[in-house]
């Protein structure tokens, strides 16, 4: 408003004074005439109008003349209080979610009423605790004026993610710093899904007596039925390439408990409807509340973008939260192969092979044609050796052009040859072996997940496996019978599905080459397929199994009646396709890639595991550890120390999920009930079970929602240091992945809850707004406080210009009575 401006007199003598001073002028005036005589400035008009002058200016100072600039007072409003659910059942809605839509509806309130009416709104959230709105930058759209100190910065808004809904707790901290003059009423900006609803509404009733309506805005669509999100996901996040891999989905449900549904693991960069994009897919049936499931995927030789989704349910409140990307990164450590083969390159054939075109019944390598050796190679990531058996058990080690090289044949300890991902019997059997050598294969294969593939009829000569501990392991029951001559045989695919038969990525073009499959080269051989095991392809005649894979304790077998080796896969590598050669060459890696699925664990001197999948808070946890020596033996001659890790680097508590263990002395000076990020643990050793085992508590209050971490294991060996940060020569590490989920009450119903919020709105005197221009009425409408007037005064004796101007007439009088010699 514009300031009113005007004169006003406040001289600073009253109006005895003003008489007086008249008096005294009078008479001093009369004493002068009386004793001095007539005035000198008589007929000197200059004069006498100089002193005129001077005595209107001295009067006009005395008159107090004063400029008067008023002004209105500042008009107030009581301030509108905000009130956002900030909790984490605001992250669900369609494309706009719950929290979107509650800051939308504040902006749009907000620019309808006007910059005037919306500079006094204070803003805050609720979950845990009550707390300021502004963190981080707020949305474009939004239009929220929020209440900031100084020229700072603009404020920020952090999304939903407290997870629970403490709303009675937020009125209580609130209630001191509102009342009927300061404070318009609070508006409720929430889902209704909150914790004590009979307490939020006894103090809705308290801000009714006090005169502070609380409004609410219903948040959500009312009519969803339920709602599936995916919690999180457990994958490795460095995996071998064409290996089978395993996936932890972790989902919660609601409202659709004994439904049907399917999760998916698809490749990100293909369009969800390709028929290729799918990976892995698993049915399952909700069973309300927390729940994981398990699938099982394969990658090619490249790092992979997975998207895991649920398929969404008609009536879900929200599909948003139905899927979860993540990245699988190729791990490019080499698989070691020792391949095993009856004789060197280039000697003769059998006679029956001089006349009919088949696969000779010992494999040979031919310089001319495709080796097992140079079909793996093929793959940098696949190193091969191979030994050609001189007669008896003498292994001679060869290059891949036939020549001869020095070293040793097979290896000469368990460590050695638990070095190897795989070992190949190329028509040979175990027999070409020391019986402590086959023990150590068995043992390989057995607990350390060795591969072992045999191929060829001559490889399965029952005479060669006699008594040998490998045997057991075979998918297959030798008889009695010597080695047969192979011959040209159709063979059909069994189970095109499994990762041997995966030629090519794109389905159809797979398909045409499993049906392109040349005849192989099959010995009709006496044997017996053991129940556990899986044929992969038959005879198209008579249906004898002629591929046959199981898995052997953490191991794998692989077994062919069918030569694959030495002139059967040359022929494969000429024929088989538009593109034979590499055809056949990734026939051979498929089979040894599935062979070392599990090899890797071989390789380990320390092996970790847990008692479950997931946890949930209160339960315990149980880890056991198996440490191995340098000849690969069960081992408990080392100490094993657990580290535990927050499983994000984000993650800012100081603290673990994990209780301290009370039979542990602790030596890190922490004395809180939980255990420490970088904390350490010993393992105990279990004498009877050859391991180590360490049995830990989750606390039953360790977070807000789900979680996860990662126990770092380590195995020491030597004298320990008296630091508690080094306990000896380290010999292996490895990592526990724990995911905990907790069953917070922000997820145990999705539904909004909007009769709380219509009750609380009921017994506090305020009302339900449906759209913001209820919200923008209630801002304009609030009522005004009008301030005391603001007034400048400007007197006259406060301008300098006066002063001087007064003196500079006094002086010109002075000055003219000097010039005209009566001073």
């Amino acid at each position: 408003m514009l300031a009113e401006t005007y004169l006003s007199w406040s001289s600073p003598l009253s109006s005895q004074a003003w008489i007086g001073l008249a008096a005294a002028c009078v008479l001093a005036w009369v004493c002068l005439r009386v004793f001095w005589g007539r005035s000198l400035v008589v007929g000197r008009s200059g004069l006498f109008l100089l002193r005129a002058a001077a005595v209107a200016i001295l009067l006009a100072i005395l008159l107090g003349p004063t400029i008067i600039d008023e002004q209105d007072g500042q008009t107030t409003r009581p301030s509108m209080l905000m009130l956002f659910d900030g909790s984490q059942s605001m992250q669900l809605g369609g494309q706009r979610n719950r929290w979107d839509q509650a800051l939308q509806f504040v902006g749009q309130a907000q620019q309808s009423a006007g910059a005037n009416y919306s500079g006094d709104v204070q803003a805050f959230r609720f979950g845990h605790r009550l707390s300021p709105l502004t963190e981080t930058d707020p949305p474009k759209d939004s239009g929220i004026r929020l209440v900031s100190g100084g020229d700072g910065p603009a404020p920020v808004i952090a999304g939903p993610d407290a997870s629970d809904s403490r709303l009675a707790d937020a009125l209580r901290q609130l209630l001191p710093q509102v009342n009927a003059k300061s404070s318009a009423g609070v508006v409720l900006l929430s889902d209704g899904r909150v914790r004590a609803s009979e307490s939020v509404e006894r103090m809705a009733e308290i801000f009714g007596s006090s005169e502070v309506p609380i409004h609410v805005v219903p948040i959500g669509q009312a009519g969803g039925s339920g709602d599936i999100a995916i919690v999180s996901l457990v994958v490795s996040p460095r995996v071998r390439k064409y290996t089978e891999n395993e996936l932890q989905v972790f989902l919660r449900s609601f409202g659709y408990a004994g439904k049907q549904t399917t999760v998916r693991v698809r490749r990100k960069s293909l369009a969800a409807n390709d028929e290729d994009s799918t990976v892995a897919s698993l049915p399952i049936t909700l069973t309300g509340g927390a729940q994981s499931a398990s699938l099982t995927f394969r990658v090619d030789e490249r790092a992979e973008d997975l998207v895991v989704e649920v398929d969404p349910i008609e009536g879900e409140l929200s599909t948003r939260n139905n899927s979860v990307e993540t990245r699988v990164e190729i791990d490019r450590t080499k698989v070691r192969v020792l391949c095993i083969q009856s004789r060197q390159m280039g000697q003769s054939q059998s006679f029956l092979s001089q006349f009919l075109p088949i696969v000779s019944s010992s494999s040979t390598i031919n310089v001319d044609g495709v080796s097992v050796q140079s079909a793996l190679q093929a793959d940098e990531d696949v190193e091969c050796t191979t030994l050609v058996n001189l007669g008896g058990q003498s292994l001679q080690r060869v290059a891949n052009d036939g020549s001869s090289q020095s070293g040793a044949g097979f290896p000469r300890t368990r460590a050695e040859l638990f070095a190897y991902d795989c070992v190949i019997f190329n028509d040979v059997t175990p027999a070409v072996l020391e019986p402590q050598q086959q023990q150590w294969l068995a043992q390989w294969i057995d607990g350390r997940g060795g591969g072992l593939i045999v191929t060829g009829p001559a490889a399965l000569d029952s005479a060669g496996w006699e008594e040998s501990p490998i045997a057991p392991l075979l998918p297959v029951t030798l008889a009695t019978a010597s080695a047969a001559f192979p011959v040209p045989t159709a063979v059909d695919v069994v189970l095109p599905s499994h990762p041997i038969w995966r030629l090519k990525i794109e389905q159809a073009l797979n398909q045409q080459l499993i049906d392109a499959l040349p005849d192989l080269g099959v010995a009709p051989l006496q044997f017996q397929t053991k129940s556990n095991a899986t044929v992969l392809a038959q005879t198209r005649a008579d249906q004898l199994p002629v591929m046959i894979a199981q898995r052997a304790g953490r191991g794998r077998v692989f077994v062919s009646t069918a030569s694959l080796a030495d002139t059967a896969l040359t022929r494969l590598s000429e024929s088989w396709g538009a593109q034979p050669e590499r055809v056949a060459a990734k026939f051979w890696r498929n089979i040894v890639y599935w062979a070392t699925e599990e090899s890797s664990t071989g390789r380990r001197r320390l092996v970790v595991e847990s008692n479950q999948r997931f946890y949930r808070p209160g339960q315990p946890i149980s880890i056991r550890a198996t440490a191995y020596d340098e000849a690969a033996r069960r081992s408990q001659q080392y100490r094993i120390w657990a580290m535990f890790e927050p499983e994000s680097l984000d993650d800012m508590s100081l603290y673990s999920p994990v209780l301290w263990p009370d039979n542990v002395v602790r030596d890190s000076g922490e004395v809180g009930p939980r255990i420490a990020w970088g904390e350490e643990l010993p393992l105990r050793a279990d004498s009877d079970e050859q391991n180590y085992q360490m049995q830990l508590m989750l606390s039953e209050t360790s977070g807000g929602g789900d979680s996860g971490m990662r126990i770092e294991l380590t195995a020491y060996e030597g004298a320990e240091s008296e630091s508690s940060f080094n306990h000896g020569t380290q010999v292996d590490s490895t990592s526990l992945a724990i995911q905990i989920l907790s069953d917070p009450f922000e997820q145990q119903n999705p539904l909004p809850n909007h009769e709380l919020l219509a009750r609380i709105a009921s017994v506090s005197g305020g009302t339900v707004l449906e759209n913001p221009d209820q919200l923008s009425e209630l801002l304009r409408n609030r009522q005004e406080f009008q301030g005391p007037p603001t007034i400048d005064s400007s007197p006259a004796w406060n301008h300098s210009w006066l002063w001087l101007g007064l003196i500079g007439l006094l002086s010109a009088e002075w000055v003219w009575r000097r010039v005209t010699g009566l001073a």
